[in-house]
């Protein structure tokens, strides 16, 4: 017993740690709970179908999937399938009708078809009974239904309106002439069978064994009510005047678990068949298929719609080869018609060639005597250089002569001694321009300097305003520092005509455009150069002078071309000489509605870019 002892403790101690392991290895290997199932049911307008047909159903399933729950969510016979895709239930039951429309449209299974005591076939179940009063001898056929008051359940029902309709149509009746006469209601049974038996209408259209069901239930005088063209069908033992439909069915939906549908087709076919009804399996929905196809229904129902869109959707095939026919028949005229204008077009391209070359030569004409203009008044500009540095040398140094001679009193008067400075302030700038238009020459300007560019044009601005000769308001904007590489000289001549080609522009009062005061605003502005290049600072010269025309701004844009009638075309040839030796670009816009914007762009003077080029 003792050595018995240890063995016992091992074998519970293993035991143990086998309880253990398995109690926390238990969420790692068990898996989820199996999701609930939702039954999707469309009410009908049928006495106790909810708790003899839906609930018995719904209970069936339950014990089919004891390890799920089953609940069932109304779906509105209105809009069924609205519903359907808003509440995503996982089986649906439903009249053929609406089954039909999932099917064709979103796709679906059947499980089963419900089977009623009163038929022997589940294909064969439902239909419409047209019941008039016993004692209405006028009503025989439904021919005889043409203009009388009907009134109806719903109007989408196959086991109540609709099987009316194809049954009319069948018998080449137009079912839309009925319907004009006919009230729906939302409950044919007590609402239609009242309003027949009250003479409120002629006749009413009941689902088939309904008029049954009210005599059994004591609610309706066996024979008062008299069924119309009356049919009888083997196997069926209701009273009904139409063709006869699957009735209510269970079908699956496309994303219904396989387990699911399995389950639920072994509970409804496993039911017990109770006094009411039966589950059972069928897929001839042949005849709802006809009938929604005869109505115009469902995925037919654009052949009612009569719109361009649809009409060539069905009959563009047919269309297209009456087409082609059309053209073949006129393909001989077209070929004739083409020779035609293929040698017209021929002719016509020789003799725009013709004129195309002609102004090319006219545009090369002017050309060259644009460039033997500019080369005359070059050579002239210089041998005026050339002629003129002499006296200005002379007049300079006369000037200081007569700085020295009349040295007292030029200390005495103020004004004398302005106008002297002036004077030879401004003969050694004529001196300067002269040594640089020979300079022009020789090719031997210095633009290597660096020019502080908003004093310059500060400078510039002062100088041409006080010997403006046009009435223009000038203004000159903050000016932000700058620094290029240039000739200050060469800058202050092209900010001075630019302001005296804007000033005449303003004050000219030719134009449509004119202002009531015109204006001329001299800015510079900084803009930077995000491609690596050095910054640009922008001189930018405005006038609000009248519109000019296209052909005069592109003449403004030609070298040696001038706007003026007067003019050489210089004034802009030196800018743009200035502004090409400095590395720089001019832009010229036209502003709207009228006057001139333009831009001498140069680029900034910057030390680390100026090392870099003069390593490289």
């Amino acid at each position: 017993m003792p050595t018995r002892t240890p063995k016992r403790a091992l074998a519970a101690v293993f035991a143990a740690v086998t309880l253990v392991t398995s109690v926390f290895a238990v969420p790692g290997v068990c898996a989820e709970p199996p999701a609930d199932v939702v039954v999707g049911f469309v009410d009908k307008p049928e006495p106790g179908y909810y708790s003899r047909t839906v609930m018995p159903t719904l209970a069936a399933m339950a014990r089919a999937m004891p390890d799920r729950t089953v609940t069932g969510v109304r779906l509105s016979p209105d809009d069924p399938i609205a519903d359907l895709m808003r509440l995503r239930p996982d089986i649906l039951v439903a009249p053929a009708s609406v089954y039909m429309e999932l099917e064709l449209n979103y796709g679906g299974h059947a499980i089963a078809t419900r089977k009623t005591r009163w038929a022997d076939n589940p294909s064969a179940s439902v239909g419409a009974a047209v019941v008039v009063r016993a004692d209405n001898n006028e009503i025989r056929t439904l021919a005889d239904l043409r203009g009388r008051r009907m009134a109806s359940g719903g109007a989408d029902a196959v086991d109540g309106w609709l099987a009316l309709a194809y049954e009319l149509k069948e018998r080449r009746l137009r079912p839309e002439a009925y319907r004009a006469h006919t009230t729906f209601l939302n409950f044919p049974m007590p609402d239609v069978i009242s309003a027949v038996l009250s003479g409120k209408v002629e006749a009413g259209v009941l689902s088939t064994c309904m008029l049954e069901r009210a005599e059994l239930a004591g609610l309706l005088k066996p024979g008062a009510l008299r069924v119309v063209d009356e049919k009888t069908t083997q196997g069926f033992s209701c009273r009904h005047s139409t063709a006869l439909y699957p009735d209510i069915v269970v079908a699956a939906l496309p994303r219904t678990a396989p387990d699911v549908v399995k389950a639920t087709t072994l509970a409804l076919l496993s039911m017990p068949e109770n006094a009411d009804f039966a589950w059972q399996v069928t897929t001839n929905f042949v005849s709802v298929n006809r009938l929604y196809k005869e109505l115009h229904l469902g995925p037919w129902k654009h052949l009612d719609d009569w719109s361009w869109r649809n009409l060539w959707k069905s009959y563009g095939t047919y269309a297209l080869i009456i087409l082609g026919f059309l053209a073949w028949l006129v393909l001989d005229e077209i070929r004739l018609k083409q020779t035609v204008r293929r040698r017209t077009a021929a002719l016509t391209q020789a003799l725009a060639e013709r004129e195309k070359l002609e102004a090319q030569e006219a545009a090369a004409r002017a050309r060259l005597a644009r460039i033997e203009r500019t080369g005359a008044i070059n050579q002239l500009c210089a041998m005026i250089a050339h002629e003129l540095k002499q006296p200005m040398s002379s007049v300079i140094n006369y000037m200081t002569v007569l700085k020295i001679r009349l040295a007292d009193r030029i200390s005495e008067d103020d004004i004398v001694s302005r106008a002297v400075s002036g004077a030879e302030e401004e003969t050694r700038r004529m001196a300067a321009i002269v040594d640089r238009v020979r300079g022009y020459a020789r090719r031997d300007i210095n633009r290597s300097n660096v020019v502080d560019l908003d004093a310059v044009v500060a400078k510039a601005f002062a100088r041409y305003s006080r010997h403006a000769a046009g009435t223009s308001r000038l203004t000159l904007s903050k000016l932000p520092a700058a620094r290029i590489r240039g000739n200050d000289l060469e800058i202050e001549l092209l900010v001075i005509n630019l302001m005296k080609n804007a000033d005449q522009a303003a004050c000219d009062d030719t134009g449509e455009d004119v202002q009531s005061r015109p204006e001329v605003t001299v800015s510079l502005r900084l803009e930077p150069d995000d491609a690596g290049g050095p910054d640009m600072a922008e001189i930018v010269v405005e006038d609000n002078g009248p519109a000019i025309s296209d052909e005069a701004f592109g003449r403004m844009k030609r070298v040696s071309d001038s706007v003026k009638e007067d003019g050489l075309g210089l004034g802009l040839a030196i800018v743009r000489n200035i502004v090409d030796e400095h590395g720089g670009r001019l832009t010229i816009v036209r502003l709207s509605p009228c006057g001139l914007r333009v831009t001498a762009a140069l680029p900034m003077y910057s030390p680390a870019l100026t090392q870099q080029d003069e390593q490289s």
